[in-house]
């Protein structure tokens, strides 16, 4: 809901850095506790052709939602998380 009213980019550009330090700080963390099997590596390498995948299609939709449609993407997702949660709380 903080960044409802921002720019995609900005949006985008903060989700990159606070992903992308939240998995290296877990991933460095799990290692360092021995946690991280080569197993789970590898299955996390084969995931790389969605990353791409998802590096492709990401510029059609950049654009389609900084057409005036980030705002009500941000508000669905949003919507939808605390939906799952609240029906998850009470199952």
């Amino acid at each position: 809901l903080l960044y409802q009213h921002e720019s995609g980019p900005r949006v985008r550009a903060t989700l990159a850095v606070f992903f992308t330090v939240g998995a290296l700080l877990s991933l460095v963390t799990l290692a360092v506790a021995g946690q991280l099997p080569g197993v789970q590596v590898v299955a996390g390498l084969s995931l790389t052709p969605f990353v791409l995948a998802g590096f492709l299609v990401a510029g059609p939709v950049r654009r389609y939602l900084d057409a005036g449609r980030m705002r009500i993407a941000i508000l669905i997702v949003v919507g939808t998380s605390a939906v799952t949660l609240i029906v998850r709380s009470l199952i």
